[in-house]
């Protein structure tokens, strides 16, 4: 596996403290829907398995900000600057990123912040890395719970939706916690060559003025979703 070349050490600092009416928020919008999951079927995954805590793993700006407190209040400084040192920025196969929280040598318990984990980790497991247990089903959740859960993370009340502006024109609206990470310290020009050279690692942009949202492949390409 080889890394992006950023400095995420660097940033480290810079990012985790956050005000505390927008962590108050992201926490309670986290608790909100996790009130909304609790009827949730239980996966049925064995505890060695960890196939879906691989392949970029998105989530909101809510869920970003709130996993930076759970970090603040398990890690040590010293943790901290290993976790951004050395695990932030790793590329596995296809240009994926990996979760800078699984723990693969871990026979169970693969995920560090199992309990703050993302929407995707809870309700379907990622699609960029197939289940390899083949008989095994996600645990399917309404669509109904479902989306009232998604707008919690990613809509305000007006309809607006949280994101980060990289440009006048454009907003980071999904990515894996890494990207929000470049986004969040401002170096939105590194953050766009490093899409150009790896495709935005399935992270979600809006064009503003279009109100439509789009990945960039490595050729700098819009790809746009309906």
């Amino acid at each position: 596996m080889k890394k992006m070349a950023f400095g995420f050490k660097e940033i480290r600092e810079h990012i985790l403290d956050k005000p505390e009416d927008m962590t108050q928020y992201a926490c309670t919008q986290m608790d909100a829907v996790q009130k909304v999951l609790k009827d949730m079927p239980d996966y049925t995954c064995p505890a060695s398995c960890n196939d879906c805590c691989h392949g970029s793993i998105l989530m909101s700006y809510v869920e970003y900000v709130g996993i930076l407190k759970c970090l603040r209040e398990r890690y040590s400084p010293e943790e901290l600057e290993q976790l951004f040192a050395e695990r932030l920025g790793v590329l596995e196969e296809e240009g994926k990123l990996l979760c800078p929280f699984v723990r693969d040598e871990r026979e169970k318990e693969h995920c560090a912040i199992y309990t703050h984990r993302p929407l995707i980790c809870r309700v379907f497991g990622t699609t960029a890395s197939p289940c390899s247990v083949k008989e095994l089903e996600p645990a399917h959740l309404p669509e109904a719970p479902f989306y009232r859960a998604y707008n919690m993370l990613y809509y305000m009340e007006d309809d607006s939706f949280i994101g980060l502006p990289l440009t006048d024109d454009l907003a980071l609206y999904e990515a894996p916690f890494d990207i929000w990470a470049i986004a969040d310290s401002g170096q939105t020009e590194e953050l766009i060559d490093l899409f150009n050279e790896h495709g935005s690692m399935r992270a979600v942009i809006c064009d503003v003025p279009q109100n439509r949202f789009f990945t960039l492949l490595p050729d700098g390409t819009r790809q746009y979703l309906e």
